[in-house]
């Protein structure tokens, strides 16, 4: 009977360890299949091209549009694109951004140059190592960058010039609001926009400051102007955020008899033409940049052979295709 007991207990044990045995092997293999899976999908992640994008500014709604045509081309052509930038425009955080790409070696660097001195430095070590830099809105021609894509900014400003003329009558003086005075991109606008004005006699600029890229600095700089300069009678900005900080400096003295004209198509600049605030600004096109910049750097990185500048378009909007620019 004992014996019996014994060997009963013996069959039950040995069918409870296969049943264990069994259980674990099952187990091991599906832990076995979902880490491989795991292994494919980071592997998968890890191959996909790594591009960053350098803003001067996170938020601001220019750059937010070159990072949209950015992240669509990256979508079209399966390459990551990481955007970053500072929550305020600074060129040492920029620098510091640019840094941190290059010591972490990614596939690609889109950076916009502020100034020379700092950036041109920087893209020639990330080229030295490797990383193809394409500079984007402003250009750095002096680096080793692969291509530059954005506005033909002496074009920009003669364009601007010609608004100016066409729209404005009889001899005046005119006040100007650069965004920085270090920027490649805005001493071209400045350039071009001067050397349309310097064939007008009727017109004459009497004073030129910086806003750096503020529009609390654009509406200070331009009050202080227009209060040592009252005969200006037209006041013109060249980066986005100008023409708005000029609008509140006119208000806050109440020259409604000043005609402003600007740069981008920043939501306030557009509804200030619509009311008549503004009379026109030059439009450039951020999304079509991010995105040609990324399909630049994705051609360039499959070794085929690209331009070394990409222009994009520009176009004034004044009161007549505001509506219009509006609705695409």
């Amino acid at each position: 009977m004992a014996q019996k007991k014994w060997t009963t207990s013996l069959i039950v044990l040995l069918v409870l360890f296969l049943y264990v045995f069994f259980h674990f092997i099952t187990v091991t293999k599906q832990l076995e299949k979902t880490v491989a899976k795991l292994q494919h999908g980071q592997k998968a992640v890890s191959h996909l091209p790594h591009i960053i994008l350098i803003s001067q500014e996170f938020d601001n709604p220019y750059w937010r549009k070159i990072e949209q045509g950015a992240k669509e081309a990256g979508k079209k052509n399966n390459v990551n694109i990481e955007y970053i930038g500072p929550l305020r425009t600074s060129i040492d955080e920029q620098v510091k951004l640019l840094e941190k790409a290059i010591a972490s070696r990614v596939d690609g660097i889109i950076v916009q140059n502020l100034k020379d001195e700092a950036f041109t430095p920087l893209i020639d070590k990330a080229i030295s190592r490797n990383i193809p830099v394409i500079t984007i809105d402003a250009d750095a021609p002096k680096s080793r960058r692969i291509a530059y894509v954005g506005t033909n900014n002496f074009e920009a400003g003669q364009l601007l010039g010609k608004a100016v003329v066409s729209r404005v009558e009889g001899e005046r003086a005119i006040g100007v609001i650069i965004g920085t005075d270090t920027s490649e991109n805005q001493r071209l606008r400045l350039q071009g926009f001067l050397s349309v004005i310097a064939e007008q006699p009727r017109l004459q600029v009497v004073s030129i400051t910086s806003s750096n890229i503020s529009r609390i600095q654009a509406s200070i700089q331009a009050e202080q102007m227009l209060r040592k300069h009252p005969n200006i009678s037209v006041m013109v900005g060249t980066s986005a955020l100008d023409a708005i900080g000029i609008r509140m400096a006119v208000k806050n003295l109440h020259r409604e008899n000043i005609q402003i004209f600007g740069f981008d198509d920043v939501e306030e600049t557009m509804e200030a033409i619509k009311e008549g605030d503004i009379v026109a600004t030059v439009v450039q096109k951020p999304y079509d940049m991010g995105y040609s910049a990324v399909k630049l750097m994705v051609e360039h990185l499959s070794g085929k052979q690209i331009d070394k500048e990409h222009f994009t378009a520009i176009e004034v909007i004044d009161r007549q295709n505001v509506q219009q620019e509006r609705n695409k």
